[in-house]
């Protein structure tokens, strides 16, 4: 965020999360908060507090664990009438913001769990602030748990030298192996003073119980693309139960100024995602800098669907990521909305503005619609409350279009809100969404259908926003693969066997007719999910990708343009795919470039490229990689008006390609002559001849 000179100008975005429910998303009986780390000049977060509240009328005690320690280091009493606030020691406090020499290093002492002895469902909030920032995060309690994750935030711009990202990882078992991999190669991460202590292409530590570990991309003087997004869609894998938090502090948006703010939040594992998403605008400038959607793929061929539009935005790879342009919403106000589909499970993060000043952004993790959201979100405590500091806002409410308005009451601390008219969604004809300004003490929202309630607002340039929704009111539909591992014979079915009422099969996204039992048998290497029915809702599975039991390596071949003119760029995008069960090794890809296409340059998401070959090296089940390669085409028959060329691609490796996937790895294109922009005409010159 600028840091202006004067007080009443300074600007926070603090984004936080809560969600009411019978299955609350962040209503838990355990609570984790891995540590984080802010930039150098320890200024993003100064003041903090952790809000403990819950809808149980009766009290009940809260105990509350610091790093590995078995012992309660405080504990609180709650019920609904009296939420709890716990605050934290200022600013690098080494327990929820770690100092530079906790960075890149097993940490024991490091780190919150919140833990009711009862078994009582709560929920935890953090909250921190300084002067000119300020940030939120929700527990998502247990659901958080998992072991697969996507690092996730937004692009993180701009020119000041306190900007950095971060990643917090904190283990509930012992022996927890966990491997950071897929980040941009050029990605460093701190450890203590050397902020490129780690510049390995992947990474792997080991944590015991309640152990937690820090990763920084600092941003400093060195601004390169890798630091700024190339982390985004990282992953994150472990072999027992994790939870991460993940974001920014600082980040800035607007390229080539020092603006800067916070945005952190706590997400939920891959198995816990889906596919449909109701965004909510806040009060960002039109210019789109502080408000957008952005979705992280976590498979590959992932189609993302903007408002309804059968025309995919975007086709995403895993760890690819797309910036929904502002311009989608449907105003350029606050309380408009967007639909978002997707083909496949992603993750859905929104920066979103506290006011139109560019350093009032923040970040909410946000939660997929369905119809098993809750009917109520109830006492969001003291929501003019910002670590201390008092602003004032209003609550995004999305909600059933089978749900008359009528049915659907707000109250705050002066009592009943009048409810103003929904606004339709584009798109979709499941869902409307409200906004109501200017709310005062705990707040609470009832229907008698699905809802999830946002907050956003701001005093002067001082913000506060939230998105309230639901991740473990979805079904967990596990799937597993029975019979033989790989093709033939895989077969595919609920792990937990599961009964539901109607079932419908999809691969890589599309329906498969007549596919509408609990299990079905594979034929084709892809990815594979199984959309279930109970009662009046639909819910998807997680993915899970089918492969040959022989070697079979997929190649195909585009270019941006398939005709052109003498001289000109054409760009070929290459990708090679491994569908079978086991890794291929040596890979080679070999693309000899006919006449006529001058090789200009190439990049590759893997491995080494000397023209012609592509050295891949090995490709697990499933991977998939991408060779970038320009060349200038060129007329080499001057008599000629137009010359096609095929340019192909070929590949080895140690293992014999059966081909049983078709392969597309050529393309032709047509190069033209320059039509002459002159044109030089012939004169007959008569000579006159004097015969005298």
């Amino acid at each position: 965020m600028l840091r202006p000179k004067c007080p009443f100008q300074i600007g926070i975005l603090l984004l936080f999360f809560f969600f009411g429910s019978k299955n609350f998303a962040q209503l838990s009986d355990l609570h984790y908060l891995p540590p984080l780390r802010q930039g150098s000049n320890n200024q993003a977060i100064q003041q903090q507090s952790i809000y403990l509240s819950t809808p149980e009328t009766t009290s009940f005690t809260v105990n509350v664990f610091q790093g590995t320690n078995t012992t309660p280091i405080t504990n609180f009493t709650i019920s609904n009438t009296a939420p709890q606030e716990y605050v934290l020691g200022n600013g690098d406090n080494d327990v929820t913001l770690v100092r530079t020499d906790s960075t890149g290093v097993v940490l024991r002492t490091a780190g919150l769990r919140f833990e009711s002895p009862g078994g009582n469902d709560f929920y935890v909030n953090y909250r921190g602030r300084s002067g000119s920032q300020a940030a939120s995060l929700t527990s998502k309690g247990r659901v958080a748990l998992g072991t697969s994750f996507k690092w996730g935030g937004v692009p993180n711009l701009g020119t000041q030298i306190s900007k950095s990202n971060t990643l917090g990882i904190m283990a509930t078992e012992d022996n927890t192996t966990i491997t950071l991999s897929g980040y941009d190669p050029n990605c460093e991460f701190r450890v203590g003073t050397n902020r490129a202590g780690i510049t390995d292409d992947s990474y792997t530590i080991t944590l015991d119980e309640n152990e937690s570990f820090v990763f920084e991309t600092y941003i400093g003087n060195t601004a390169t693309l890798a630091h700024e997004r190339g982390w985004i869609g990282a992953s994150i894998e472990a072999d027992k139960n994790i939870v991460i938090s993940n974001g920014s502090l600082n980040y800035g948006r607007q390229a080539g100024s020092t603006n800067r703010d916070a945005g952190i939040d706590q997400p939920v594992p891959e198995n816990r995602l889906g596919k449909e998403y109701v965004f909510v605008r806040g009060n960002g400038n039109a210019n789109g800098w502080t408000e957008f959607p952005l979705i992280i793929a976590t498979e590959n061929n992932t189609q993302i669907f903007v408002n309804g539009s059968t025309t995919p935005m975007a086709t995403l790879n895993e760890g690819d990521f797309l910036e929904i342009p502002s311009s989608n919403f449907s105003a350029n106000t606050v309380g408009s909305n967007m639909y978002v589909e997707a083909s496949k499970d992603v993750y859905a993060y929104q920066c979103i503005g506290g006011s139109t000043a560019a350093y009032t952004q923040g970040l909410n993790f946000v939660a997929p619609v369905n119809c098993l959201l809750s009917d109520f979100m109830d006492n969001i405590p003291d929501i003019r409350d910002a670590a201390g500091v008092t602003i004032t806002g209003g609550v995004t409410i999305i909600a059933a279009t089978t749900t008359p308005d009528t049915n659907i009451s707000v109250t705050d601390g002066s009592g009943s809100v009048t409810l103003p008219a929904s606004s339709a969604v584009a798109g979709t004809t499941d869902w409307k969404t409200f906004y109501l300004p200017s709310l005062t003490g705990n707040v609470s929202v009832h229907s008698t259908g699905p809802i999830a309630v946002g907050f956003l607002g701001f005093n002067g340039a001082r913000g506060l926003a939230g998105y309230y929704s639901g991740f473990d009111t979805v079904p967990s539909i596990d799937l597993a693969i029975t019979g033989n591992n790989c093709l033939p014979g895989a077969v595919l079915e609920i792990s937990s066997g599961e009964i539901f009422d109607a079932y419908q099969w999809f691969e890589d996204g599309v329906l498969i007719p007549g596919a509408t039992t609990s299990s079905y048998t594979a034929s084709t290497a892809g990815d594979y999910f199984l959309r279930v029915t109970r009662g009046p809702c639909t819910y998807d599975s997680n993915s899970i990708s089918v492969y040959y039991c022989d070697p079979d390596v997929i190649l195909n071949k585009s270019v941006d343009q398939n005709s052109v003119y003498d001289g000109t760029d054409v760009t070929f995008t290459i990708t090679v795919e491994n569908f079978w069960d086991e890794p291929v090794t040596n890979l080679v890809l070999t693309d000899i470039l006919p006449d006529g296409l001058e090789f200009v340059s190439a990049s590759v998401t893997l491995g080494t490229f000397t023209a012609p070959n592509w050295n891949v090296g090995g490709l697990n089940p499933g991977q998939l990689e991408t060779l970038t390669l320009t060349a200038k085409a060129l007329i080499t028959n001057v008599y000629l008006s137009s010359q096609v060329y095929t340019n192909t691609v070929t590949n080895s490796q140690d293992q014999t390609d059966l081909n049983i996937t078709t392969d597309n790895p050529s393309v032709d294109v047509t190069v033209n002559m320059i039509p002459p922009t002159s044109v030089i005409t012939n004169r007959r010159i008569t000579y006159r001849v004097n015969r005298n």
